[in-house]
């Protein structure tokens, strides 16, 4: 029941925003009493919490089979562009916003995987890119992966980009593919336009 309760909250929270979803939202979603909710969940923080906790838990887990499974670097950096397209494409941008704003504890999980997991394989990447000759040699490592965790910071800052001017999608696709060709050498340009007319082609025909 417990897991449940946190996958159908996921589908109210994703969709509208977490602030707009009340307790009694998700027990009518669920069909069962707020008693049987609270029994599980303390209150709406914690049911937050734990969600953040497991969609953080499957982002590593995705992330690290890209890494696992890629060509090469840059055929990493696409698939975990294509992975964070699709998982914008599925989410209201609010619930990020309501997460900063709203839930102050669930927020300082998401910045200890970006600051920890993320900034580590970025790292790792680059690392991987220069050895195969497809980043730019003369990188400093320490100072581009900084520079991308800010930049990833900024697309989820409604100050920066307002939800009701920008959608998050595309501030996410048009960061990533600055970043991509910002680092690449021309040989790394032409595998970037490659895997992505690949992955255009696949979707035409989806």
């Amino acid at each position: 029941m417990k897991d449940t309760i946190l996958i159908k909250a996921a589908e109210l929270f994703t969709r509208h925003g977490i602030k707009g979803v009340t307790m009694d939202d998700v027990a009518r979603h669920l069909s069962v009493s707020k008693k049987t909710l609270y029994q599980h969940y303390t209150d709406k923080d914690e049911l937050v919490e734990s969600m953040v906790k497991e969609q953080v838990k499957m982002t590593e887990l995705q992330c690290t089979s890209f890494k696992n499974t890629a060509e090469n670097a840059v055929d990493e950096l696409i698939l975990i562009m294509e992975f964070m397209n699709q998982y914008f494409s599925q989410r209201n941008p609010t619930a990020f916003h309501d997460l900063q704003k709203y839930h102050t504890k669930a927020w300082g999980l998401f910045l200890h995987h970006k600051e920890n997991f993320l900034r580590k394989g970025i790292e790792e990447n680059l690392k991987r890119g220069i050895k195969e000759k497809l980043f730019h040699a003369d990188l400093n490592i320490k100072i581009v992966s900084k520079l991308r965790m800010e930049q990833i910071e900024c697309v989820f800052d409604p100050q920066i980009f307002p939800i009701n001017e920008f959608n998050i999608q595309q501030v996410h696709v048009h960061s990533m593919k600055l970043y991509a060709y910002g680092i690449t050498t021309i040989k790394g340009h032409q595998l970037i336009n490659k895997y992505l007319s690949k992955l255009n082609k696949k979707k035409q025909k989806i």
